[in-house]
């Protein structure tokens, strides 16, 4: 399925509920992989676990990249 460039907002949060559409926006890299674009959507979550505790957080980063996340915030 390709998709359209919206190059405005116009108002609905969802122009179709069997088409999906894209905003018009610039490509930027995080690290080595390109977001943004016409580059394809990327997933992306955040950790929840305390930041100092790396165990913790390594162990919900690996989860989340085994079930197909590309960007761990």
């Amino acid at each position: 399925m390709e998709a359209k460039v919206s190059k405005a907002l116009k108002g609905d949060y969802c122009n179709s509920i069997t088409q999906y559409s894209r905003f018009k926006t610039r490509e930027v890299h995080i690290g080595a992989i390109p977001m943004g674009g016409e580059q394809p959507i990327r997933i992306q979550s955040m950790t929840t676990a305390f930041t100092m505790d790396t165990e913790a957080s390594i162990a919900q980063s690996i989860r989340m990249i085994d079930a197909g996340c590309e960007y761990v915030r």
